[in-house]
């Protein structure tokens, strides 16, 4: 399975014919993609960019919880 980059077109049929609440596409690199409904933007959570991406968020808020407590 080779990942590649998905046009929105894609990324629209995908979510379309997946359903769900979360995009998971292992076979998008996409790390940021369009929100389905609204505006903005939502992680790819098959991407692991995403998931250090929130890490990095947590352990900040944590970090500045600690030192500045």
């Amino acid at each position: 399975m080779e990942r590649r980059k998905w046009s929105e077109e894609e990324i629209a049929e995908y979510r379309n014919t997946k359903g769900g609440i979360f995009y998971y596409n292992k076979e998008d690199s996409n790390f940021i993609i369009p929100k389905r409904l609204g505006i903005g933007w939502t992680f790819n959570w098959a991407s692991p960019l995403s998931w250090v991406f929130i890490l990095a968020i947590a352990g900040f808020i944590v970090m500045t919880n600690i030192f500045f407590n």
